[in-house]
């Protein structure tokens, strides 16, 4: 019973979300992507100097990707301080399915990003030499930018917990 409690605490919301967010599919504007290329990383951190933020890669074709979505987009409903940049590993071909496929889910201030150019390791290797394209991938960066990365399915509560943490702690306004 306890089990099932939980397990319905943690995906209802979610669940919801999702829903509320396909209610406006229809009038919802598509969200504008920005290239994201070797030198992208570097633009984000200087955006967000002296604060924490949260970079996270997806694909239209990774299933538990789209669960990853839904989540930040919940998160950063609670968390607005903490920037939140989604970057789809799709090339340019696929952009325009990109933004269909986020539009409903009205991302507000979250970015929307997706790879400059189909040469999809080196844009990775700019990112992180050690990763090796496995999705969905997230990186946390502190107020001071160490970043941890992470892959596979975002845990919600050690998520909650990381932005419970980086919150508290001084950061400058944005």
């Amino acid at each position: 019973m306890k089990r099932i409690r939980r397990i319905c605490l943690r995906w209802i919301p979610l669940l919801l979300v999702a829903m509320l967010a396909g209610l406006g599919a229809a009038t919802a504007p598509r969200p504008t992507l920005k290239p994201f290329g070797p030198g992208s990383l570097a633009v984000i951190r200087e955006a967000n100097r002296g604060r924490p933020f949260i970079l996270a890669f997806w694909s239209l074709h990774c299933a538990p990707c789209k669960e990853d979505i839904v989540l930040l987009t919940a998160i950063h409903a609670r968390y607005p301080q903490v920037p939140i940049a989604l970057v789809a590993a799709d090339g340019p071909n696929e952009h325009a399915k990109v933004a269909r496929s986020l539009a409903p889910l009205r991302l507000g201030a979250i970015e929307s990003w997706a790879f400059a150019d189909d040469f999809a390791e080196r844009i990775r290797y700019s990112v992180d030499p050690e990763w090796r394209g496995e999705l969905p991938r997230a990186y946390f960066f502190e107020a001071d930018h160490q970043a941890a990365g992470r892959s596979g399915v975002l845990d919600p509560a050690e998520l909650d917990a990381w932005l419970v943490r980086v919150t508290r702690s001084k950061s400058p306004p944005r």
